[in-house]
């Protein structure tokens, strides 16, 4: 039986990092590659999020009255696809992954479990920190994640209505 492409295949796709949120009730599974949460500022506006640099003189959401908030990123393999993200995640559900993981390990390794209360922005954050932790030598090396979150906030310029 022959398939639609005889020959060789084509490349694989690139990883390209997306930022990736939970959004559903539905629990979803990761491996932490990040030794430790990136947290950012952000400020929220036209249903997007643009960078806060929290000098007042030179933040363009700053002066324009934006909200903010603090988010923490972490470099992640979502289960079962293997697909590499950064795992978006709020302040609150930042400090249950803290609380939950051994202290004075990194993250690297660990195996959680992530899903909301309900579905959509509504919903609160549940984390779970599963026993097992995967080798570190298995892992991908770590990226930062200010590569991918500078790219797209770049990729559209905020058109707000004043």
């Amino acid at each position: 039986m022959h398939g639609p492409i005889n020959g060789s295949l084509p490349p694989a796709r690139k990883q390209r990092n997306l930022i990736y949120r939970v959004t559903t009730a539905e629990t979803q599974q990761f491996v932490i590659v990040s030794r430790a949460i990136f947290g950012q500022n952000i400020h929220w506006a036209n249903g997007r999020s643009h960078e806060c640099t929290k000098d007042k003189g030179k933040c363009d959401g700053c002066q324009k009255g934006w909200p903010g908030k603090w988010l923490g990123y972490l470099q992640a393999i979502r289960v079962p696809d293997n697909e590499e993200v950064f795992l978006e995640l709020t302040y609150t559900a930042c400090m249950m992954l803290i609380h939950s993981a051994e202290e004075g390990k990194p993250f690297n390794g660990l195996q959680v479990r992530i899903s909301k209360t309900k579905g959509g922005p509504k919903g609160r954050y549940k984390v779970d920190v599963m026993p097992r932790r995967l080798d570190v030598g298995t892992l991908p090396d770590e990226k930062d994640p200010r590569t991918t979150l500078a790219f797209l906030w770049a990729c559209k310029k905020p058109t707000v209505q004043e």
